[in-house]
């Protein structure tokens, strides 16, 4: 259990944390990794679009932090969850959103696949609103 426990540890702390280690991401993740989640629709797939998102929380929120609020682990270590909060500040450009400086808070579950010591799937699931509301955007998202 604990090759699991430790794979979501560093994806939260090592590679989303500020300052955030882009390395990181060649160490956890399968080559052919794919993430789904409510901010990109499209999802992410592979290692290369991985790092560009999590560039773009880099960039949105300098001082970013997420924080794990509690695990939970398959016993053969094949899945495991994560429920986790995001806070930081908006400082930078976030998905077309230019910088207001408001704070957010995100409060969420990630469910991770494991393959050969390495994470191969993360869906994540979280009320999105929570982050567009401080960016401003949220009524455009909403209305359309």
């Amino acid at each position: 259990m604990a090759a699991g426990r430790e794979l979501i540890r560093r994806y939260f702390r090592e590679l989303l944390t500020s300052p955030g280690n882009l390395a990181v991401a060649d160490e956890i993740f399968t080559g052919d990794v794919k993430f789904t989640n409510p901010v990109k629709a499209s999802g992410v797939n592979g290692i290369d679009e991985y790092k560009a998102f999590v560039t773009t929380w880099a960039v949105g929120f300098p001082d970013r932090d997420f924080a794990i609020d509690e695990t939970v682990l398959e016993p053969d270590d094949s899945r495991g969850a994560a429920r986790f909060t995001i806070t930081g500040t908006h400082g930078g450009e976030f998905m077309g959103a230019p910088p207001t400086g408001n704070p957010i808070k995100v409060i969420g579950m990630n469910l991770f696949r494991f393959r050969e010591g390495r994470i191969y799937r993360v869906e994540a699931f979280f009320d999105p609103l929570p982050l567009w509301r401080p960016l401003g955007v949220a009524k455009r998202l909403i209305e359309g």
